[in-house]
């Protein structure tokens, strides 16, 4: 049976380093590289690509300093769909776990779980099913409910804040006047009981 190639995207060195050690100690796992950042990850996987050496699976943080994991998760299912994503974050609000799962990611694991957990979840992705950790279901049962109870605009709108993206971002990314955003934002606002940007943030992201 063939090994599995795993890449790892993780901003702490020492996390890095632990899983590399963890997967490469079990004979059916092989490491084909690693990285700290968003840009140092793509240039990464793109040579791997010119060498025909895609990983099988993509292990991503939700944190890479200053860039958000879900821009490492985008490009690679846009560029390597054949690339299998097990996210592993210690952001693991309902906003955040719903939008990985829309970009394409097969497993999400916190990473307060035991290193047994991502290796369930790194196991089930490989044999063809995905894997989201139990105790985050219902939460993100819960967040899907709200995102239904909203029209599409303002599920649109609701997705680019837990992006973290401004009312100004909003605007030019949907081609909307920043006066429509400001109205959609006021109806989100009144479904959801928040205030504002941080408060969404707080509560689902």
């Amino acid at each position: 049976m063939k090994n599995t190639s795993i890449f790892v995207v993780e901003d702490h060195s020492l996390t890095n380093l632990g899983i590399r050690q963890f997967f490469s100690e079990r004979s059916n796992f092989i490491i084909c590289g690693f990285a700290s950042e968003r840009d140092e990850a793509i240039n990464k996987i793109a040579e791997l690509a010119a060498d025909n050496n895609l990983p099988d699976i993509l292990i991503l943080d939700m944190n890479l300093g200053a860039c958000s994991g879900l821009d490492v998760l985008q490009v690679v299912k846009d560029k390597y769909p054949t690339i299998k994503v097990v996210v592993h974050s210690m952001y693991t609000n309902p906003g955040i776990l719903s939008l990985a799962l829309d970009y394409g990611a097969l497993g999400f694991v916190s990473k307060d779980s035991m290193e047994t957990e991502l290796l369930r979840a790194v196991t089930d992705v490989v044999n063809g099913g995905s894997y989201v950790q139990q105790s985050l279901v219902t939460s993100l049962f819960t967040y899907r409910n709200l995102l239904d109870s909203l029209t599409r605009q303002e599920q649109n709108i609701f997705k680019k804040i837990i992006e973290r993206k401004d009312n100004e971002q909003i605007a030019a990314e949907l081609n909307l006047t920043l006066r429509s955003v400001e109205n959609y934002l006021s109806r989100i606002y009144g479904k959801t009981g928040c205030r504002g940007h941080e408060e969404l943030i707080k509560k689902f992201g």
